[in-house]
């Protein structure tokens, strides 16, 4: 118990100081990057990659699918319905004196 408190208190203290430590490295690879990049040479010929193209998805996975699963769902609702009344009504029987 003394271990998961000493754990758990470690974890407190250090999550509110982790952002500081993160902060440095991303300035030290902007600056690496930034130096890489002036020392790449000059591409001869430049592709130019075409936009990407949204797809259309088809009418059968935008309906078919969302139909599906909402059909699922509501028989297995009734289902559970149906045994709660069926079973559980015959559970206990009153007994009128």
């Amino acid at each position: 118990m003394k271990k998961f408190a000493f754990v758990f208190s470690l974890f407190l203290i250090m999550t509110p100081v982790a952002p500081v430590f993160a902060d440095d490295h991303v300035e030290e690879n902007e600056t690496q990057q930034g130096e890489m990049n002036e020392n790449l040479p000059v591409p001869a010929i430049v592709i130019e990659e075409p936009p990407e193209q949204i797809e259309d998805v088809a009418w059968t996975y935008r309906f078919l699918i969302p139909t599906t699963v909402a059909i699922a769902t509501l028989v297995i609702l009734g289902n559970v319905i149906q045994y709660f009344r069926q079973v559980t009504r015959k559970r206990y029987k009153v007994i009128e004196k």
